[in-house]
């Protein structure tokens, strides 16, 4: 399933919503404590010594890692190892070791998108095989709806570890998220299901194509709940810095998918409906192994109902992060729309173009994609300790990183497009598809800018400015494709990409100089913490005191 959410910007998820794509899957069974190897204890030993596990367990919760160092005042626990990313690792190695496995597990998800297209067209028929495009806007809603809830909880749950809150307080938090998305995606299959036909009709299939679109979109809707709980908690999950394991997790799950392809679609002969249920178990066991591996690793994770609160001081910035990524996610509904009735009237040479040239543009994308989006734990982490100079850095690394990255893959595709357009096409797609890749590739480069001013914004809850930059590129993407296609007809159609990527970069950063850069809050509230801490020891110690005098 596609990692929208996440965090991704406007053409980068036109990109990915093109293809349809299985969801993020995990499967961790951690070691206990006492097993630890040498290496692991000594990245969870503190730097002056002390072992974590010192404090008396007296059934209270055991100390985060907040600004107060690993062992916090507020009472929040975490697992070390990945808290050192997030808080001691430093900028590079923290990035790469955030960001690599979730643009590795992009670059799975791509992988499965060409095997599930294989089982279906192979299996099945065309008609089947065209019901899975139809059944992209449908699929786009319901991750809409996902990254609604698991975006913004899983910023808002990072910048809390940063405070050092307590675990109580983030566990308000991840039940609200878990609660949430189930609830409201019970619903969104209840009337999706209720209306799936009408749906079907909207999405434009007609003739043969429409009962496997039917029964395509049937499916999607009976394991929406499923596929946005599951989206939730891999959002929590790397709300931690358990990046590796949210890779894990890709790979667990395409593997598991595959497995029902070939039962489903290979053996049986269901065609598209055999993918639609590949895809509603493949996401059900996903959840529950994410559900798992929090409950067993997390100790800021609760799943219990009494925890579910619907406090404003948790819905407001949850909705405020998540409203951009569901605006973000509906206009690429739209998006998908309008180029695929544009391109189409070119021909199918034309069309083929733009889906070639697209699927080339995807690896610089996830790359990118992947290393923002790994990123954002350790930008909302830094932001919620007040720890301006780490955001700071981290800021000016991951954009470095990120436009090295577009270029390396960039420049030579571009030298040797002729030759890659040859591989899959005849001369007529190598002269429509070249331009085209052209123009994708440049736009790349701006969009790998792009990429971190949304992710910024995002995981330091500016939802203000992250709403206006999803707004603002759909009111920049849409004219520009469709005047530019009215004025300059394929030309037009072709550099609309470029040219709205470059006004969408400039509006990235007067947006993010406006909000302020990279600064932080002031660290006021910590010293007050630790203030009142000290006085609460000392009232202890009065006490104590108290009756031996008497005695």
């Amino acid at each position: 399933m596609e990692t929208v959410q996440y965090t991704s910007p406007f053409f980068a998820r036109i990109v990915l919503f093109a293809a349809s794509f299985t969801a993020h899957r995990a499967q961790h069974r951690p070691e206990p404590q006492e097993s630890m190897t040498p290496q692991q204890t000594e990245n969870t030993a503190p730097e002056n010594g002390a072992s974590e596990n010192t404090a008396p367990n007296n059934g209270a919760p055991a100390a985060g890692h907040g600004p107060h160092g690993p062992q916090g005042p507020h009472g929040a626990s975490e697992d070390p190892q990945n808290i050192y990313l997030l808080k001691d690792a430093p900028i590079l190695k923290a990035l790469l070791s955030l960001g690599v496995p979730m643009a590795l597990g992009l670059a799975i998800t791509s992988i499965y998108n060409v095997v599930n297209s294989y089982f279906v067209g192979h299996y099945g028929s065309v008609e089947e095989l065209a019901a899975t495009g139809y059944g992209v806007p449908v699929f786009g809603v319901i991750m809409a709806i996902a990254g609604l809830f698991g975006l913004g909880a899983s910023t808002l749950a990072s910048r809390k570890l940063g405070e050092g809150q307590p675990a109580h307080e983030i566990h308000r938090v991840t039940s609200f998220a878990l609660y949430s998305a189930l609830g409201v995606g019970t619903i969104a299959a209840i009337i999706g299901f209720i209306l799936a036909d009408p749906i079907t009709g909207i999405m434009g299939a007609s003739g043969g194509s429409y009962e496997p679109t039917r029964i395509y979109v049937h499916l999607m809707f009976l394991g929406a709940p499923l596929a946005i709980g599951m989206f939730t908690l891999e959002q929590l999950v790397r709300s931690e810095g358990y990046a590796k394991q949210s890779m894990y997790g890709i790979i667990v799950g395409t593997v598991v998918t595959c497995i029902f392809d070939v039962l489903f679609i290979a053996i049986m002969g269901m065609g598209v409906a055999g993918s639609g249920w590949a895809m509603l178990l493949a996401n059900g066991a996903s959840m529950l192994y994410y559900l798992l591996f929090l409950m067993r690793k997390s100790e800021n994770f609760s799943a219990n109902i009494r925890d579910f609160s619907l406090d404003p001081a948790i819905i407001k910035p949850v909705v405020a992060v998540g409203a951009a990524e569901l605006i973000q996610s509906l206009n690429l509904i739209f998006a998908a729309l309008l180029l695929n009735n544009l391109a189409a009237s070119y021909g199918d040479d034309t069309v083929a173009a733009f889906g070639l040239a697209m699927r080339l543009n995807m690896v610089p994308e996830m790359l990118c994609m992947g290393l923002c989006m790994g990123g954002i734990p350790l930008y909302a982490y830094a932001y919620g300790a007040r720890n301006g100079a780490r955001v700071k850095q981290a800021l000016r690394t991951a954009t470095i990183l990120s436009v090295i990255t577009s270029a390396a893959i960039t420049i030579p595709v571009l030298i040797f497009r002729r030759e890659l357009l040859a591989v899959v096409g005849d001369e007529r797609l190598v002269s429509t598809g070249e331009e085209v890749l052209v123009a994708l590739m440049l736009a790349a480069v701006f969009n790998a800018v792009s990429i971190v001013f949304v992710s910024w914004f995002q995981a330091a809850g500016k939802g203000g400015p992250a709403m206006l930059m999803t707004l603002g590129i759909a009111l920049l993407f849409f004219p520009a494709v469709y005047f530019g296609n009215m004025w300059f007809g394929f030309k037009g159609l072709t550099w609309a990409f470029p040219f709205t990527q470059v006004l969408a970069c400039a509006l990235g950063l007067v947006l993010f100089l406006a909000t302020g850069g990279s600064k932080v809050p002031p660290a006021e509230p910590e010293v007050e913490a630790e203030g009142s801490e000290e006085s609460d020891a000392q009232a202890t110690q009065v006490s104590v005191a108290q009756p031996e005098q008497k005695a």
